[in-house]
């Protein structure tokens, strides 16, 4: 559910499909309807769990076009409950939200025009799309982050419950690696080698074959001690989780698909309760935010007619 809280902060030129000659109603929410067209125009460019021409890929893609389906269905509601509350976006909101994209990306107006057209969108239908994101947004503010707080006494809770882990960042962890390239914008057929070849490996290791040996023989090695800070943030969490001696992979990250081995790890001096207080209150009220909006979103679905005809 952070997709929808966030997005505003992610606004990115998504691919848009081709319309489709034939439609039909996938899901009918109230008195509005969802079209297999729009469901594609949603699901199609962000499908990357296999070949879909293939019996496994096809089964992965009804199940991925099942969840878009499922979002499409939460906008509706959240835009049904805009109109109730009688919440908008208006044209100043919307062209501060284009500079700042533009802004993020580097590009100038020319620029942002040729990434619209390259992506599909005339510069109106990405209005009306980011007009669609910040009217999202606004509900949920409305409707579900302006009604959470944390308490102190949740926040002294939380500290106790997880004081080792507030070394944060500075963890020191000794770490050896086996790394299989793939750029970031890698056909999805590519992107699937590499990570099967990666998975391949984990279970030449798990069955006892030497890191070591597997590392010289693919071009990895030993990264040495590393501050968890200095990890790429795909890596971070997962080396946080890890035990001394653990492997995991394949991680996914700008280079490529990672496997770590966990060699040691030192925490740092834990930091003091007021050091961290508000830092851990954020934590704490995005959690309670994702779980309010959750039960919202629950709570919408039980009052509303909702057929689903996928």
């Amino acid at each position: 559910m952070r997709v929808l809280v966030m997005a505003l902060l992610c606004i990115g030129l998504p691919a848009q499909a081709a319309p489709m000659l034939l439609d039909r109603v996938v899901a009918v929410v109230g008195e509005e309807i969802i079209l297999e067209s729009e469901l594609d125009q949603m699901a199609l460019p962000t499908f990357r769990e296999g070949d879909p021409d293939t019996p496994e890929g096809k089964r992965k893609l009804e199940a991925h076009r099942r969840k878009v389906l499922d979002s499409l269905i939460e906008k509706q509601l959240i835009a049904q409950q805009a109109k109730e509350m009688k919440i908008h976006a208006t044209e100043e909101e919307v062209r501060k939200a284009i500079e700042e994209v533009k802004k993020n990306n580097g590009l100038d107006d020319a620029q942002f025009l040729e990434a619209l057209r390259s992506q599909g969108f005339t510069l109106e239908s990405y209005k009306k799309q980011l007009r669609q994101q910040l009217v999202e947004l606004k509900v949920i503010n409305q409707a579900v982050r302006a009604r959470v707080s944390v308490s102190d006494d949740e926040v002294r809770a939380y500290y106790a419950q997880n004081v080792r882990q507030l070394s944060g960042d500075s963890q020191q962890v000794h770490l050896k690696q086996i790394l299989f390239p793939v750029a970031r914008d890698a056909p999805a057929s590519e992107v699937e080698a590499r990570r099967k070849a990666a998975a391949a490996v984990i279970d030449m290791l798990r069955a006892g074959e030497e890191f070591d040996a597997v590392a010289r023989a693919r071009g990895g090695g030993d990264l040495g001690w590393l501050a968890r800070g200095d990890l790429p943030e795909e890596l971070r969490e997962v080396v946080a989780a890890m035990d001394v001696g653990d492997i995991r992979g394949p991680v996914r990250s700008d280079w490529g698909f990672h496997i770590l081995l966990l060699v040691e790890k030192k925490d740092s001096d834990v930091r003091p309760l007021e050091e961290v207080k508000e830092e851990l209150r954020r934590q704490l009220y995005e959690q309670q935010v994702d779980k309010a909006l959750q039960s919202w979103l629950k709570e919408l679905r039980r009052k509303s007619h909702i057929d689903v005809r996928l």
